[in-house]
């Protein structure tokens, strides 16, 4: 009878676990989960799961919004109801953890983020019902990252083009657990899960499902979908896409179409390829500001995992820590050589990129 409000984090294998649920939602509806379809909760909706259209109608802050406020009266109406009919109901979508956040970019503003996300999470308590059996359920990884998978994110979703550092100033709030699960446990009971302890075995989505509904079967054709799983983008390949984010009136179509063409490319490199050396980059920040990163977070670390994670990684519990960390970090000549491959596929000079003035 419990609905599990899955809020992400992003880069959690939240899109493995969706894609997951939607492909297979008939066969784990017969076991007494149920992952809803649009049609099940809207009348006239379509057969897909659109979670992600929830979140967004939810959040006070987008606009525009793909469902009205009847519509999500209505919604949340039926998915009470029907949720009755079913051990567990999971709803998913990574954009509930930004709900609230908006568009903030001046520090005198980072409080009103906050009481704006409370009153959010609060109108999406009262829209369920206070005695609707709800809990809000997350996967937080070890934050550096988590602030480095979400810098990559941002920029292949959107034309974002600054530096990681300048990304750190203006979004380091995303990564503020703490205060994030405080907002949501004002109004929900929380269940935080480790991202690193789901991945132990390779299995990221089938212990996910098993934590929350217990012993679970899985679909005849699981190991085909394990191979779908949703890898990220190699960094090399997020610097050529922040560099297109930056040409001036470049149209989106052609934009995405000479991106997915270097990252085919770049997927396809030999081992003996002058840029294969580029696919051991791993990090977009040095080890020595990894470190600064993490230490900036220990105190707060503890915190969460005596609150809300015991399994929780962070700088002072990394295993890799304890061996020595194999960190390859974005270096200006690799950015160099990265883009001037991609853009002509020659080797490039820094002297490519910033050409003498003309007389």
């Amino acid at each position: 009878m419990t609905i599990f409000l899955h809020i992400g984090t992003h880069k959690t294998g939240t899109t493995a676990i969706q894609r997951h649920l939607g492909r297979n939602a008939d066969f784990y509806a017969s076991q007494g989960l149920w992952y809803p379809r649009e049609s099940e909760l809207l009348e006239g909706g379509r057969e897909a799961p659109t979670h992600l259209n929830i979140a967004r109608s939810l959040d006070y802050t987008t606009k525009p919004k793909p469902y009205s406020e009847e519509q999500l009266q209505a919604m949340a109406r039926a998915l009470v109801t029907k949720a009755s009919r079913y051990a567990h109901t999971i709803v998913s979508a990574e954009a509930f953890w930004r709900i609230g956040f908006g568009r903030i970019d001046q520090e005198e503003d980072r409080e009103l983020m906050w009481v704006r996300k409370a009153d959010n999470v609060r109108r999406i308590r009262e829209l369920f019902g206070r005695d609707a059996d709800v809990q809000v359920v997350c996967v937080i990884r070890e934050r550096a990252a988590y602030l480095q998978s979400s810098y990559s994110e941002l920029i292949l979703a959107t034309f974002y083009r600054k530096s990681i550092h300048k990304f750190l100033k203006a979004f380091r709030h995303v990564a503020d657990y703490q205060r994030q699960l405080d907002a949501w446990q004002q109004h929900f009971p929380v269940r935080t899960l480790s991202y690193e302890t789901l991945c132990e075995q390779h299995d990221l989505t089938h212990r996910f499902l098993h934590t929350l509904a217990g012993p679970i079967a899985l679909p005849p054709d699981i190991e085909e979908q394990r191979r779908q799983f949703n890898v990220g983008h190699p960094i090399p390949c997020v610097v050529f896409k922040r560099y297109l984010n930056g040409m001036e009136g470049l149209p989106r179509e052609q934009l995405i179409r000479m991106y997915n063409k270097g990252r085919r490319r770049f997927a396809k490199t030999a081992a003996s390829s002058p840029i294969a050396g580029l696919k051991a980059i791993n990090s977009w920040l040095t080890a020595k500001e990894l470190r600064r990163l993490r230490r900036s977070f220990l105190a707060d670390d503890a915190q969460i995992r005596a609150r809300f994670c015991p399994q929780f990684v962070s700088g002072a519990t990394r295993k890799a820590d304890d061996v020595g960390e194999a960190i390859t970090p974005l270096t200006k000549e690799a950015q160099y050589l990265a883009l001037g491959w991609m853009l002509s596929q020659k080797q490039p000079t820094a002297a490519w990129f910033n050409p003498a003035p003309t007389p």
